[in-house]
């Protein structure tokens, strides 16, 4: 008899996944991963007429084995599709055989939400002001849901160079209560804003050192590739303590880290995993310094987030059994 394969879609693992639930396992396996407790090899990357496409693996020993599939399709902004598509597969460590496939899109938002949560856990500002976020596409709906886990503020101020986009974003997110300023002025929302989320497709940097002041946290999500910054070197010579998902990740493919070490304005030894400060091995934010996590995102978040996914869904009856 052949196998059966659990298909679970996006809808589905939008509405059993608990944000609680989902912060709880990326940490874990951000934990982890900087112990080096995971098989997780740097993704297989190819650049094809300005797209870039990715295969990302992970072992989680006693849990899990998978892999995800995604590209970034930056044409697919004017086309109305998201610009990030994704699928994620889980296999059977003992025999090989596929056990699971789901939305690597929702996955990928959920858990790198949850990243972007964890840090602002341990490196946000303990007097609590407004979030500013740069852009408002898919991922930013995720980014604000999972700040709340970890920071209580109502005040949201928000940017992004397509203003239906960023006036849809407003109305969905004073439905959950937060008041909200649009802004003009990147520069406005980086020093207006406690937490700034920078959320883009942004080759070239946007958040300038000369905007900065202390007792901020700034979380980069967008510009993972060698050739791409979010923020200048001045705002990296200011900032001080920089956090990461992977020190060799961000290395190999993040300009904002690369660049920078390049150039010898910042020492690779200085960097920190976000799993090292979970676990309790480095120090979170001291003072009123100003933080920034930079997040490339692992394929060990998205193997985490997909057992959790599959765990749950097979415990409700969810999900869609199919004979592959």
């Amino acid at each position: 008899m052949s196998p059966s394969v659990l298909l679970v879609s996006g809808n589905e693992i939008e509405n059993l996944m608990d944000l609680n639930l989902v912060s709880k396992a990326i940490e874990d396996a951000l934990i982890k991963f900087s112990k080096r407790e995971t098989l997780t090899p740097e993704r297989t990357v190819m650049r094809i007429k300005g797209n870039w496409w990715a295969v990302m693996q992970s072992y989680i020993p006693s849990e899990g084995i998978g892999v995800k599939v995604v590209s970034q399709i930056p044409e697919n902004f004017s086309r109305g599709l998201p610009t990030i598509q994704a699928v994620t597969l889980l296999f059977n460590e003992s025999n090989g055989e596929l056990i699971g496939i789901f939305d690597g899109n929702i996955l990928t938002a959920l858990r790198t939400g949850a990243a972007s949560a964890i840090s602002i856990k341990y490196l946000a500002p303990k007097n609590t002001g407004p979030i500013g976020i740069i852009g408002t596409g898919y991922q930013a709906k995720y980014q604000l849901k999972f700040s709340s886990l970890f920071y209580k503020t109502r005040e949201l101020m928000i940017f992004d160079i397509n203003k239906n986009r960023e006036n849809e974003f407003k109305t969905w997110a004073e439905s959950l209560g937060y008041v909200v300023s649009s802004t003009n002025s990147i520069e406005e929302l980086v020093k207006s804003s406690k937490v700034v989320i920078e959320a883009t497709t942004t080759k070239t940097p946007i958040i300038l050192g000369e905007w900065l002041d202390d007792d901020k946290h700034i979380i980069s999500i967008g510009a993972h590739s060698l050739e791409e910054r979010a923020l200048d070197d001045e705002a990296i010579k200011k900032i001080g303590k920089i956090v990461v998902d992977s020190r060799n990740a961000t290395l190999n493919e993040a300009g904002d880290i690369a660049e920078p070490v390049k150039k010898g304005i910042l020492d690779f030894e200085d960097i920190t995993e976000i799993g090292e400060i979970a676990a309790g091995k480095k120090k979170g934010r001291e003072g009123n310094e100003i933080t920034l996590f930079k997040s490339v995102g692992l394929a060990v978040e998205d193997v985490a987030v997909a057992l959790l996914a599959y765990n749950i869904a097979k415990s409700k009856g969810l999900g869609k059994e199919i004979i592959f």
